[in-house]
């Protein structure tokens, strides 16, 4: 198959589902990258971030403390993964940042089920439950050392099934967009929840070779 015909197919497999789901169409979004042009973000990149974002993610729950949070960092030797935007949060946690932060909950869920770990990505109506995790996967609590999870060997889903998420997620932030441009409300999904699948996929797919801090989710 070659780049455009994957391209174009992953693209109508995409509008059958939005179809389906009864989810607007713009027939012109092009097509996403392509398997050969993709370059994934390995095993052991996705269980780091991932660790660093359940960390970031207590916080805005207030399960711990911003300083426990920033001990446990340095003395796994995660600091030097903490971006500069979760260290602005660790040091100065709002209630506002935490609101914000607590969204993350949806890009751990995109993480863990790109190292298998969790089977879906549910429909985009409801907020996931990261309780729904068992602990035992988890990267962080009890007596647990984050580095275990993180050294750990996953197999990474693949690029064909990554891509196929990131182009759906693409397409539903489009819809979010287009709805929210022009003052319509989005019923059949959650357009935050869009927003930070979009972004978790965007980045585990190294669109335009960005840092977490600074991926975009074009539409």
């Amino acid at each position: 198959m070659s780049i455009n015909e994957e391209g174009l197919s992953r693209k109508e497999r995409t509008e059958e589902i939005l179809k389906k789901e009864g989810i607007k169409i713009n027939f012109n979004l092009p097509n996403i990258e392509t398997a050969e042009e993709t370059t994934l973000r390995t095993s052991e990149e996705i269980a780091r971030r991932l660790t660093v974002l359940a960390v970031t993610n207590l916080i805005a729950f207030d399960s711990i403390e911003p300083e426990e949070a920033i001990d446990y960092l340095k003395e796994h030797d995660l600091w030097d993964s903490v971006t500069p935007d979760e260290k602005d949060f660790l040091n100065d946690p709002t209630e506002h940042k935490k609101s914000q932060e607590s969204w993350k909950c949806e890009c751990i869920w995109v993480l863990f089920w790109a190292l298998k770990i969790v089977d879906t990505l549910p429909f985009p109506n409801e907020l996931c439950d990261l309780n729904d995790i068992p602990a035992e996967h988890y990267p962080v609590g009890g007596e647990l050392n984050p580095n275990d999870f993180i050294n750990r060997k996953y197999e990474v889903r693949s690029k064909s099934e990554i891509l196929d998420a990131a182009d759906l997620y693409y397409r539903y932030d489009w819809a979010c967009v287009d709805a929210r441009i022009n003052n319509i409300e989005m019923e059949t999904i959650d357009s935050g929840i869009v927003y930070e699948r979009h972004y978790a996929l965007n980045w585990l797919i190294t669109y335009m070779d960005q840092d977490w801090d600074d991926v975009s989710c074009d539409t």
